[in-house]
């Protein structure tokens, strides 16, 4: 009978620890890829402008000054707007 020896190189590549750390690190720099892509800071600059639109009307109803007021209407068209955004995130941005 002969003896078949174990190869310890492909064995040590492939411990479970290198694997799972490898599998992270492609998911982390995907995630960091996707995240500054064109179409994530379009819809974070378009969903800024419209929640700010939207904090800015309720803290004009908190603090009133002279001038022109908002309606409910445009609050609630701008809460509407903000939602859709929200329910319209593509994948990957945060």
């Amino acid at each position: 009978m002969v003896a078949v020896e174990e190869q310890p190189g492909i064995r040590e590549l492939l411990k479970p620890e290198w694997i799972i750390l490898l599998c992270a690190m492609l998911v982390t720099f995907g995630l960091m890829w996707r995240t500054s892509s064109g179409e994530c800071h379009q819809w974070k600059t378009r969903l800024g402008h419209v929640t700010g639109g939207f904090l800015a009307s309720a803290g004009e109803e908190e603090y009133p000054q002279p001038g022109l007021r908002t309606d409910h209407e445009a609050r609630t068209g701008l809460r509407r707007e903000a939602e859709r955004l929200l329910d319209a995130r593509p994948i990957g941005c945060f």
